[in-house]
């Protein structure tokens, strides 16, 4: 958002013939889009079958949070001062960025900024508008994007909406000689073809192997980082990192939130190992797990081979936008290194909070007290 110009700028401006801005700084745009956010989760929550007992969701509701999100909190540790609030946070979540947010959300920007910078992205293979598959740019103006060109390898191929989160509108097409599967599931060539015909503002990508580890815990599903950058006065940092697993449930991706069905570990960024997993069951309890809960492989005390440079490289893509003072990075670690999928703006933070409070950092409860956010006044009493 622009700032408004004081005097002595005003002077300057006047003295070397530069013309001024008269222009909206926007402010009622952006708190309408916050409360088309706010009205959002409160219909959520309206529409929600939590299974929580009234007492516990009316103690949440009065400090601010979703009942779904309270189970996963577990406020009756007392710890709920600690918490960024969910209502609270989609009031204010969108002013953070700002203009940005459709900037940083956009995954075709995205990836052509990264792809500027040398900062490992998956490759982009076209877009695809009005059902009609596109070159992503310029490029050779003989080229002809199609379908069959994207899927020659008989790799995956990945489409996602340009501006989607929480794993929206995500789907795999891949073509082995004359056979065609979406979502691993069988196909014909006229199923994809209808498919890709019927969407619009999508963008392709090649498939991005992940990491043996990550595979062991979960073949089926990318299974990816969750890291939440903040930025402030001295920069970038990172103020939180979780590990996200998919199941059977949350297939084709490893989505969390909304109780899409997956699991979320914690990440210890020191030894570059993984904690626990947490997930929430059908009655919205909170199950831990040391173990994949469906494929049994070990989750708890699992290293994360090059951890460190890959967070280096998510704080030097924050770097690429540094007006947009909170994001969230979706990012996989490969058997070579890391990949950054895409960014989300403004991002949702319940996953960043499943295993820990994020205004116990002193710098990111400054950050978000200088957005107007605060945890709630006290604990919720059991």
């Amino acid at each position: 958002m622009s700032r408004r110009l004081d005097r002595d700028t005003r002077e300057l401006f006047r003295r070397f013939g530069i013309e001024p801005n008269v222009r909206s700084d926007g402010w009622l745009d952006l708190q309408l889009r916050c409360l088309v956010r706010l009205l959002r989760e409160i219909r959520a929550e309206a529409g929600s079958r939590t299974g929580i007992p009234w007492s516990r969701q009316w103690r949440a509701w009065r400090l601010g949070f979703r009942s779904r999100h309270a189970a996963l909190y577990q406020f009756d540790d007392g710890n709920a001062a600690g918490y960024v609030p969910c209502y609270e946070y989609a009031w204010r979540c969108y002013t953070m960025n700002g203009f940005w947010n459709p900037i940083v959300g956009n995954k075709l920007v995205v990836s052509q900024v990264l792809a500027a910078h040398g900062i490992p992205h998956p490759r982009v293979l076209g877009i695809v508008s009005h059902g009609r598959p596109l070159p992503p740019g310029p490029g050779d103006p003989a080229a002809v994007a199609s379908l069959h060109e994207w899927t020659a390898d008989c790799r995956p191929v990945v489409f996602r909406p340009h501006w989607s989160g929480d794993g929206q509108g995500v789907f795999f097409v891949r073509r082995s000689r004359d056979a065609w599967f979406i979502n691993g599931r069988d196909a014909i060539e006229h199923d994809v073809a209808d498919l890709i015909g019927g969407i619009d503002r999508y963008i392709a990508t090649a498939f991005v192997d992940q990491a043996a580890y990550a595979r062991a815990i979960h073949p089926a599903s990318t299974n990816t980082l969750r890291v939440l950058t903040l930025f402030d006065e001295e920069g970038p940092f990172v103020a939180s990192i979780v590990h996200r697993f998919g199941t059977s449930r949350s297939f084709p991706v490893d989505n969390f939130h909304q109780g899409r069905g997956g699991v979320c570990a914690a990440v210890d960024s020191g030894s570059q190992t993984l904690g626990k997993a947490v997930s929430l069951d059908q009655h919205n309890c909170r199950e831990w797990h040391s173990v994949h809960p469906e494929t049994g492989s070990q989750i708890e005390g699992v290293s994360i081979p090059g951890l460190q440079k890959a967070l280096e490289g998510v704080l030097a893509a924050a770097r690429c936008f540094p007006e947009a003072t909170c994001v969230g990075w979706d990012l996989l670690i490969t058997d070579g290194g890391f990949s950054i999928l895409e960014a989300n703006a403004p991002p949702g933070i319940v996953v960043s909070q499943a295993h820990a409070p994020l205004l116990a950092d002193p710098r990111t409860a400054l950050f978000f007290a200088r957005h107007g956010i605060r945890g709630p006044a006290k604990a919720v009493a059991s």
